[in-house]
């Protein structure tokens, strides 16, 4: 396909990069900093949402470095030849979706310090992302890990951001969101009834995802039921049921290796439970973006290390190390300590109840050997000297001797 910028100049599309079910994403064989996203279905996103998207201040920010952004927003709109838009270019992001930061393995990979303090930090700049969205009346709506890219520094950058919601500021027009993801929308959403958005769907939406990133992967409304007559709902099912293991761990199974709720800070754990429990239904109840951004910080700081093991973080108000337990029970390094191979494997369980192996020390090279040292004479005793030096210092004592002799016949005669 041959797309156009407004002004009429070709935009060549080069091998995809990825896609969904809006459309695909394309290199562009001009530059290597901009993508481009075709629409499979153009009828549904128009010219006027697009053209008022590159006029939001969101299209102006910038990062927290000069190598980041906040938001990659459209920055120019594509037509076919006969004028129809087709999709839009945007800036192209390099990184891993945030998802990589649930899996062990791919954490090692996506970030320069795969620490539960990164994963605390990353949760707080995805709160601070959405609360500056909201206060520039921009509310996410299809809030998901998969839209959001981690650099290797731990920043995030929210991609797919043409379906966000968000007013005109010439025409006071509101551009509603064009889609959700069930496993993180709020519940007021599933049914349909909600036509404009507001910050508090997103807000809940993070609060999920707040407490999936912190408990490694493990998404508060989902699990098997304790019950064994009751169905195994999806999230999305649990999310409306109010079935969720922050308030009602009880409707869960435990799993032998599942995170314990007491790994999430009392802050957090209490922000969770405001928003679970009377946000579920009262939308004003819920905490807001700037509220976890706060609480998040503030865990930063609050941040223990492990004796036995540099990378393991935890909480100070937890009495142990909860990553050496995960360890100890079997169940694998999560976070290994700098140096040591990029793979999880569990440890063996130590005889001793209750005791914490260190990490195995690798070995230390072996010195090269040094040549035997000669032995060194007793105290007193002359060393020994080689025959042939003997020999010659009893000749010259004998010359000696002879010249002494002849020197004083001489001087007598």
């Amino acid at each position: 396909m041959t797309v156009y910028l407004p002004g009429g100049r070709v935009i060549t599309l080069d091998e995809p990069l990825g896609g969904g079910a809006e459309g695909k994403i394309f290199r562009l064989a001009e530059t290597p900093d901009l993508c481009a996203k075709i629409y499979l279905d153009p009828e549904r996103y128009t010219n006027d949402r697009l053209v008022a998207m590159m006029t939001a201040s969101p299209s102006r920010w910038r990062g927290d470095h000069g190598e980041h952004m906040h938001v990659a927003w459209p920055r120019e709109v594509l037509k076919d030849r006969d004028g129809q838009t087709r999709g839009f270019l945007m800036p192209r992001v390099e990184g891993a979706p945030l998802t990589h930061l649930f899996d062990p393995h791919k954490r090692l990979t996506a970030v320069d310090t795969p620490t539960w303090r990164i994963v605390v930090t990353v949760a707080a700049r995805v709160a601070r992302l959405l609360a500056m969205l909201h206060d520039a009346g921009v509310v996410m709506g299809d809030l998901s890990p998969t839209n959001l890219v981690l650099s290797r520094t731990g920043h995030v950058t929210l991609v797919d951001c043409d379906t966000v919601q968000f007013t005109d500021a010439e025409t006071g027009e509101v551009h509603r969101c064009t889609k959700l993801t069930p496993e993180y929308a709020a519940p007021e959403l599933t049914s349909g009834q909600v036509t404009e958005l507001r910050p508090s769907q997103d807000d809940f939406g993070l609060a999920i995802l707040v407490c999936q990133l912190l408990m490694e992967g493990e998404h508060p409304f989902e699990g098997v039921p304790s019950d064994p007559t009751a169905p195994e709902g999806t999230a999305a099912d649990n999310i409306r049921l109010q079935n969720n293991r922050i308030l009602f761990p009880e409707r869960f199974l435990a799993l032998a290796d599942g995170m314990p709720l007491n790994v999430l800070p009392p802050r957090v754990l209490e922000l969770a439970r405001a928003c679970f429990g009377d946000g579920h239904r009262d939308p004003a109840a819920r905490p807001s973006a700037s509220d976890w951004a706060e609480a998040l910080d503030l865990v930063g700081f609050q941040l223990m290390g492990c004796r036995h093991n540099e990378n393991h973080t935890y909480h100070r108000t937890l009495g142990s190390c909860p990553w050496c337990a995960k360890r100890n029970a079997g169940h694998g390094d999560h976070f290994p300590a700098s140096g040591f191979p990029g793979v999880v494997l569990p440890f063996p369980v130590p005889a001793q109840a209750g005791a914490w192996p260190r990490p195995p020390v690798p070995p230390v090279p072996q010195a090269r050997p040094r040549p035997p040292a000669q032995p060194v004479p007793p105290a007193g005793k002359p060393a020994e000297l080689p025959t042939w030096v003997s020999t010659v210092a009893a000749i010259v004592a004998v010359l000696v001797v002879i010249l002494v002799i002849s020197a004083i016949l001489g001087a007598l005669l």
